[in-house]
């Protein structure tokens, strides 16, 4: 049997964050726990229980939905999930968790 191709994940973000990183400025990308991202960036065992990260190496980032927006393909140095205790990003909580994902190089970009 042939092997399937992976999908590149594809989040939206707004133009402000699509820009920092574009710049350098922004190194990492925050999702929620939501079964949306665990199916996006999990695998799921026998059990049904999510159990491993898929091996993802790279994303595209996209501002908007629109057919002409802006897009890029950018370097996943790494993924996992985070529980903020000591350093605590803009916009959560000591004690919040959620995915992060580490950016790298911009691979290609459509404007």
């Amino acid at each position: 049997m042939a092997k399937t191709q992976e999908t590149i994940p594809l989040l939206i973000i707004n133009e402000e964050n699509f820009d920092d990183i574009i710049e350098g400025r922004k190194q990492e990308e925050y999702r929620s726990l939501s079964e949306h991202y665990f199916r996006m960036f999990c695998t799921k065992g026998k059990d049904g229980v999510y159990d491993d990260m898929k091996p993802i190496d790279k994303i595209y980032l996209a501002v908007g939905y629109r057919k002409d927006r802006k897009k890029i393909l950018i370097e996943a140095k790494d993924i996992y999930i985070c529980k903020f205790i000591i350093d605590i990003p803009e916009g959560f909580k000591k004690g919040d968790e959620c995915f992060v994902i580490e950016l790298g190089k911009v691979l290609e970009k459509n404007f």
